[in-house]
Order: C-alpha cells, then structure tokens, then sequence
C-alpha cells in the first residue's frame, strides 16, 4: 500500500503523468511490433538468422548512433525531441505494410530508423524526469518510466502474440504506427522542456566529444558504468541462453514444448521485475541507492548462478522471478544515481551515453551467453554468467560505495 501512494503522489504531477501515458501507450505498440515483426520475416524468408537479424538492427543503431545523437537533447527542446522521436517512428513502422513488406532490406531499413528515433527520444525522457519530479521522487518515476515496459512484457506479450496470429503481421505494424501517432498527441500536452546549461558556444562534434568526456571524468558515472558494464556482459546470459535451457535441458529437444517453456520463464522474470519496481521505493528509502545497486547486483548474480545447478524447472523459475525482482533493485537506483549526479547541461549525452554503452555490454552478454552454451552446456552458462556478476557487484564494494 506504502509502495503505491508513493508512485500515485508522483503521478498526481500533472506533467508527469503526461509523460507516463504517453510511454504507457508508445511501449503498447512496441510489444505488438516485436511480436511481428521476427514472426514477418521468418514466414517470408524462412530463416531464423534474418529474423534475429532484423531485431538486432535496431539495437545496434542505438549502439552507434545513441552517442553521435547525444548533443540534440542538450541543445534543444526536450519535448520537442520526444513528439519527433514518436512521429517518426510512426511514419517508419508505416512504411512497412506500405512498401516494405516483401523487402528484407526495408525491414532492416525501419528496425535502423525505428533505434535512431528512439536514440533521440530516450535520452530526452530520462533527462526530462529529474525537471519533472523532486530529487526525493526519482526512484519512484524512474520505476514508473520503466513499468509499462515491464508490466506489458508480463501480460500483454502473449496477448500481443495472439493479436498478430489472429490479425496477422500487417494489421499490427498499423496497430504500432497508430500507438507512436497517439503517444505523439499526448506529449503535445507538456510545457516546453529547453535544455539547461547547454554550451551553446561549442560546435555540434565538441560536444559529442566533451559529453563522452564529462561521462568518463564524472565520479557518479564512471563508477556505475564501471560496476555494471561488466555485470551486463555476464548478466546478459539471461537473454540468450534460457531458450536453450528450456528446449534442451527441460524439454528433451521438443520444440513446441521449449517454446512453451521459455515463454513462462520470460515471463516470469518480467512479473518479478514488476515486482521489484513496486520494492524500489521502500528499499531506496532505507538505503542509500549506491547500497541498493551493488546488493540488488549481488543478489542478482547469486540467483543466476543457482538456476545452474537447479535440478527442476520449478526451481528455475523461482530464481528468474527472484531475479528479476533484483534486476530492478539495482537498475533503478543506478539511473536515479546518474541523474543526481550530472550537471544538467550534460543529462542528455550522458543519458545517451548510458543507454549506448549498456546496449553494447548487453550484446556482448548475449554474444558470450551463446558461446558458452555451445561449448559448456546452458546450465554452466548461467553459473559462470552468474559467477561474474557477483565478481562486478564485489569490486564495486571493494572500489567503496559513491555519495551523492
């Protein structure tokens, strides 16, 4: 009960709650397009790498654009950053059931355009929040900016997976389109965001350069950066290799039932990852963030490395709910650590930064999580990934806890 009147005093900020809306609805038809869009290219190319491949362009346009695009929201309107990241993200995801059905390089094209957008637009979201909401009510927004995600990844993720088999493909990238245009509308709705303390007086590429600067000299970021860098690298295990898990440890080899597996175990982490959002608060305000981030790490890879040796899938489960309960004790606190901590002329390239480096860690993590899979086994995976997690969570504690 605590929990929630805490999370509704921060949504009771008119501009907030504009702001949560609009993610809210944007984050509705993001689901429906990550559904559909691996499902379309499969069904036309019949190949499981040029469907990963068409996800993973996405990522890996926030990966190289996120810092190139980081001085826009220091130079500009914040909220007008936010309605053009959502405009254009709609018009890309029209050009699919417009011209690109049939064309492996427009869906390559949308699924790039779609990570550019979104290297705009995220930054300026998590900038904006510390301007909304007080430095005592960041770790509630921060959770309420990440729950849509996560809430829908619990619930709606199978409905959305029946919404493009019954509607199919086309149908749902309009559904996603009309979700950008609508989220668009509401942010309309805010007061103009200017950015703070821009440095007007530099050129576009000097503040590229002094953003990834100010982001490697600033004790607050450097340190978890330095703290989860690593641990997404082994963390990132967790994304690639429960799919193997479940198909080859659980379910004899049978696809359709590993499918059926897999998909409670993504679910499940998601429903413990709703729950840590809702723990945040009370544990943030027992403890300092810097303590919440390295234990809730800690815990994290503790869990990790016991779903290696858990004779049953029940067991499996539990550790996945548990992590991801501790997944969002030790993000949250991290962002609302960066966000206190950062000049606001910097918050925009440093948040894009951020974003930046934790998608590559990320895609090492899966990277690695494959390779060690394949030549150890699922289950070792996920005692060495949980193995070097710990080992990120205790330097941390070694190098000594930041204050704020």
């Amino acid at each position: 009960m605590v929990v929630f009147i805490l999370m509704l005093k921060v949504l009771r900020n008119r501009d907030f709650a504009r702001l949560f809306t609009a993610n809210f609805i944007s984050e509705v038809g993001t689901q429906v397009y990550r559904i559909a869009i691996p499902i379309w290219a499969l069904a036309v190319t019949k190949s499981p790498i040029v469907a990963a491949g068409v996800i993973a362009a996405q990522a890996a346009a926030k990966l190289l654009m996120g810092p190139l695009l980081s001085p826009l929201s220091d130079l500009h309107d914040r909220k007008r950053l936010m309605f053009w990241s959502e405009a254009l993200s709609a018009v890309a995801v029209a050009l699919l059931p417009l011209f690109f059905l049939q064309s492996l390089a427009g869906w390559i094209f949308v699924a790039f355009m779609i990570g550019v957008f979104q290297s705009v637009g995220d930054p300026a979201v998590f900038a904006v929040v510390p301007e909304l909401v007080t430095e005592s009510e960041l770790d509630e927004a921060n959770g309420l900016i990440m729950l849509p995600q996560r809430s829908l990844e619990m619930v709606f993720l199978g409905l959305a997976g029946a919404l493009v088999g019954a509607l199919g493909p086309v149908v749902a990238f309009w559904i996603d389109s009309a979700s950008f245009v609508l989220s668009a509308l509401i942010l309309l709705g805010l007061p103009s965001l200017p950015a703070k303390g821009a440095e007007a007086k530099k050129d576009y590429w000097g503040m590229v350069i002094g953003g990834v600067r100010y982001f490697f000299k600033n004790p607050i970021t450097r340190y978890v950066l330095g703290v989860l860098a690593p641990a997404a690298m082994f963390g990132g295990v967790e994304i690639s290799v429960p799919p193997v898990l479940a198909t080859q440890v659980f379910a004899g080899g049978d696809e359709r039932l590993g499918s059926l597996y897999y998909g409670t175990m993504d679910a499940v982490f998601a429903t413990g990852a709703v729950i840590g959002i809702l723990i945040v608060p009370l544990v943030t305000q027992r403890i300092p963030r810097a303590v919440a981030l390295l234990g809730g790490l800690g815990a994290f890879g503790l869990a990790e490395a016991l779903i290696g040796v858990s004779p049953s899938l029940w067991l499996v489960l539990v550790f996945l709910g548990l992590m991801g309960i501790f997944n969002q004790i030790f993000i949250v606190p991290a962002r609302s650590l960066i966000q206190s901590g950062v000049e606001p002329g910097y918050m925009g390239r440093v948040m894009a930064a951020w974003g930046a480096l934790m998608t590559g860690s990320a895609l090492v993590g899966m990277m690695l999580g494959g390779v060690l899979a394949e030549f150890l086994g699922p289950a070792q995976a996920f005692i060495v990934g949980g193995a070097g997690v710990l080992a990120a969570a205790l330097s941390g504690w070694i190098r000594g806890v930041p204050k704020v």
